[in-house]
């Protein structure tokens, strides 16, 4: 493993289930009202409870909230498909179904006190990435370049599930994992600490290899359908473009990553 992601790892709960291995979906998942309940009353860490629309949740929502732990609400249709892949046949789903946290997170102020900024670290902020296989593909890049942590809005946002984590090749148990409320006051914050915002937009008005990554630096990479969110974007110190030579417009949000990443790499080491 790169010796910055090394240095600057957070020493993580030990009773965190992040080594586990997962071998299918369903081992990440809770289902039925009262086996969440106790779930969420016994202190089990959830990322996420998913509720079919017209279900009795009103305690569901009144714990979650509580528990600061986001809760949405599918459709018939797609809470059957997500029955289909997370649940035993013949589940008795009750409409409600919550996702473990299958690795631990780190806190973002924890993180921040104990890293050291003189060597220049690079953090990673997802920005609507909402597909779980694109997360994994962006972690691998990520610890491969030494990335020293990803960091994941609560809201809107792919979920470290077990694909993500294969999808990874196991990058997610060692990456440091933040997951944040806002992501405006996250980068006002990372900005107080000396990192340097980068978005990632086509109109960008820097070449993505321009020398602007001597220091401290936050890549935020957007989605690829509507890029970075445009109240984030007021925010980025710089704004680069990865030029397109052929007819297509843009890259999968994970390529764009990975060449960002080993780039900054590659302008640091000359």
């Amino acid at each position: 493993m790169n010796n910055l992601n090394s240095k600057n790892k957070i020493k993580k709960d030990n009773n965190s289930s992040k080594n586990n291995d997962f071998n299918s979906e369903k081992e990440a998942y809770i289902f039925g009202k009262n086996a969440v309940l106790e779930a969420i009353s016994s202190g089990n860490e959830i990322q996420k409870i998913f509720l079919c629309y017209g279900t009795d949740s009103s305690k569901i929502y009144s714990l979650s909230k509580k528990n600061k732990i986001n809760c949405v609400v599918f459709d018939k249709n797609k809470f059957r498909e997500l029955e289909k892949k997370s649940c035993p046949k013949d589940a008795k789903t009750q409409g409600i179904i919550a996702l473990k946290q299958i690795i631990s997170t780190v806190d973002l102020s924890d993180f921040l006190n104990n890293i050291d900024l003189k060597s220049n670290p690079i953090i990673a902020i997802l920005d609507g990435i909402t597909d779980p296989q694109n997360l994994g593909a962006i972690a691998r890049s990520a610890e491969c370049a030494g990335v020293s942590a990803l960091i994941l809005p609560n809201k809107d946002s792919a979920q470290i599930t077990p694909t993500a984590i294969k999808i990874s090749a196991g990058a997610l148990n060692y990456l440091n994992v933040i997951k944040v409320q806002n992501l405006i006051l996250t980068i006002e914050k990372l900005k107080e600490f000396g990192f340097w915002i980068v978005g990632t937009d086509m109109k960008g008005t820097e070449n993505y290899d321009s020398k602007i990554y001597d220091k401290p630096t936050v890549i935020i990479i957007g989605s690829e359908g509507n890029g970075i969110s445009p109240s984030l974007l007021k925010h980025c110190d710089h704004l680069v473009n990865i030029k397109m030579y052929g007819k297509i417009n843009s890259l999968n949000a994970s390529v764009a990553a990975g060449i960002l990443f080993f780039e900054i790499r590659r302008s640091r080491n000359g």
